[in-house]
């Protein structure tokens, strides 16, 4: 069986491509060959076929960013179960490496169908009929609403290794000493979590929902409003509306960089 071992433009940077190597043989593969590639907006799209430009722009914005930008290589391996030891190889690498979710080092399929599409696609093989990956929950077409590159571009220092914390979004002038306290959900995206926070977070600057988001997905839990009790229940109420359940009201505590996450809990 013949799989894929996707080397990032980070991963070229940092010179980690011979690590990746070893780690590769080590888990029992067998490398077959290797092949440089710049990747354009129109491959990350065919390669990320769960994503479309209308439902998920931020997404795409920062793969954008991050793939296009610099030189990639493709590292073909093959051996038993070549696909699941190419999953144990990324996942390998990145525990040591990654700085982030665009910031990752290296690539390897998830599932069999997005293998075939993938591999086919980065070492140039005709394929009649790919398999297209499930759609991944979609947002706002944040591109009718504001410039999203520009705002990727600004945003793109500040989401390197932990992404900024903004503070929570202050939804009135009450102070309740509490604030709506949001999880990380494996079930939503980007762009699906910034359109939530866009309807339950009233007057949200782009960039505040976006870091709010990003940095939700690594914190244990992150106070994104603070408020008045109206507010904060009319705000997880929002939330809840747009498919969010990770997320409650929890204390806070200006004085402390994240707040105070004694009384989080989720539901």
């Amino acid at each position: 069986m013949r799989a894929f071992v996707l080397l990032k433009p980070d991963c070229l940077r940092r010179g980690l491509g011979r690590e990746v190597e070893r780690a590769a043989v080590a888990a029992g593969l067998t490398i077959d060959g290797r092949r440089a590639v710049t990747l354009s907006p129109a491959d990350v799209r065919y390669l990320w076929s769960e994503y479309s430009d209308a439902g998920h722009g931020l997404t795409l914005g920062f793969l954008d960013r991050y793939l296009t930008t610099g030189p990639s290589e493709v590292l073909l391996v093959s051996g038993p179960d070549a696909f699941e030891a190419a999953r144990r190889v990324k996942r390998e690498i990145r525990s040591r490496h990654a700085d982030g979710p665009f910031a990752n080092v290296v690539h390897a399929a998830e599932r069999h169908g997005e293998l075939a599409r993938q591999r086919d696609h980065l070492l140039g093989v005709e394929n009649a009929d790919p398999p297209v990956s499930p759609s991944r929950p979609p947002g706002l077409d944040f591109a009718s609403l504001f410039d999203v590159p520009a705002l990727v571009g600004e945003l793109w220092p500040r989401v390197q290794g932990v992404p900024d914390f903004p503070g929570p979004h202050r939804l009135d002038d009450a102070v309740s000493g509490a604030a709506v306290v949001l999880g990380p959900d494996r079930d939503h995206t980007l762009d699906s979590t910034v359109t939530a926070l866009w309807h339950a977070l009233p007057g949200v600057q782009p960039a505040r929902a976006v870091l709010l988001a990003l940095h939700t997905g690594w914190s244990g839990g992150t106070p994104i409003a603070v408020g008045g009790r109206t507010a904060l229940r009319d705000c997880l109420r929002t939330l809840r509306e747009h498919g969010i359940r990770n997320c409650a009201k929890g204390a806070w505590q200006p004085g402390r960089p994240e707040g105070d996450r004694a009384g989080f809990r989720t539901g």
